[in-house]
């Protein structure tokens, strides 16, 4: 079955109400979302699966055979197709991909893998009936699981997942060709942030697999890598601190002018005396030891290492946040570990100065 941010498990009826739910509730239960439109398949994902030479489309979670009909009909290389699915009803051979996926002679996987993080089946309630799953794995997230299943089964492989791909802990991103960030949603009804990965199982360094925006090239998975930044825990700072006086917008607003960035407190229009919580995750104060004379200095040189990591990430760096703005790019999101690195670093730098001068001016007098 093809999904975005859901399973495409069956549950017992005893989960749901006894009265067969509508098809939209059904959505937001499940999140089942069909990938109807073929975007997805650029030029160099078409040229990758021509590459495979395999003649065979195979979707271990077939759904309603959308992505098997896609590829059969925009690869001439591929001349048959083959699905299967947990749901008896949609005709497909059954099986149950989470656990075991059969192996098929001359085939290449082309699929959309269920996606529901542990934390989402708890708060849905329905981790009753994933719990087999993710005892099984190590990953937070269904998909991941799902794609491990895939490489035991077949060498090529095309699956549809979530953005948030790139900043996973996936152990084997050394298998990838490639991953091609798709600005254009190709789900008729979520807007769900995708990547298309390309495996070909040969294990190599993370500079030598390819990374895309749409059908652009733009650098190396180890070119995003590169730009990651890890806190230390070297400086003493609070996060969702009302008494702080460094503000910090988290997320991309749909208006491409208004990005993520670093500020003084009453320089982001936000209800901060009411607004900031323990939980803040999109907006949140800083308190942070730097002297008054030195604050506008520290605001703009950690806003511009921000705009350095973004510009040589291509924004790959950070995960995505709930789709476009209205430029057409993706929103961003500043995770609090990234956050804390840049600040550790601006610190450092802004007080390391200002002990030099201390020090010349000491010796000085």
């Amino acid at each position: 079955m093809v999904v975005a941010t859901a399973i495409p498990i069956l549950f017992p009826a005893s989960v749901f109400s006894s009265v067969p739910a509508p098809i939209d509730s059904k959505k937001r239960i499940l999140g089942q979302f069909f990938t109807e439109k073929s975007s997805w398949l650029l030029p160099h994902i078409r040229d990758f699966i021509t590459s495979s030479r395999c003649r065979v489309v195979y979707d271990p979670f077939a759904g309603t055979g959308c992505l098997i009909a896609a590829v059969k009909k925009g690869v001439s290389s591929i001349t048959e197709g083959k699905g299967l699915d947990i749901d008896r009803s949609l005709g497909w051979d059954y099986n149950d991909s989470l656990i075991e996926i059969p192996h098929v002679d001359d085939a290449i996987i082309v699929t959309n893998p269920p996606y529901i993080s542990n934390y989402s089946a708890r708060r849905k309630k329905i981790n009753r009936e994933l719990d087999k799953y993710f005892a099984s794995t190590n990953y937070d997230d269904i998909y991941l699981l799902a794609l491990d299943r895939m490489l035991e089964a077949q060498k090529y492989i095309v699956a549809i997942v979530p953005e948030t791909f790139i900043n996973s802990p996936y152990k084997q991103k050394n298998r990838l060709s490639s991953v091609t960030v798709l600005e254009e949603n190709p789900f008729n009804d979520t807007s769900t942030p995708v990547v298309v990965v390309c495996f070909d199982s040969v294990s190599k360094s993370l500079d030598n697999i390819k990374v895309y925006k749409n059908s652009t090239y733009i650098c190396t998975l180890g070119e995003v890598e590169d730009c990651r930044l890890v806190p230390d825990n070297s400086v003493k700072m609070k996060f969702n601190a009302p008494s702080g006086w460094l503000a910090v917008r988290c997320v991309d607003s749909t208006n491409p002018e208004d990005r993520l960035r670093y500020a003084f407190k009453q320089d982001l229009d936000y209800d901060w005396e009411n607004g900031i919580k323990a939980s803040s995750r999109l907006l949140t104060l800083i308190e942070i030891d730097v002297p008054y004379d030195k604050r506008a200095l520290f605001i703009a040189q950690c806003n511009q290492l921000l705009e350095n990591i973004r510009k040589r990430s291509h924004d790959m760096i950070l995960s995505p946040f709930k789709g476009n703005a209205k430029n057409g790019l993706r929103r961003r999101r500043l995770d609090f570990m990234t956050c804390r690195a840049i600040i550790e670093r601006v610190y450092c730098r802004i007080m390391q100065k200002q002990s030099i001068m201390q020090t010349e001016l000491s010796t000085k007098d």
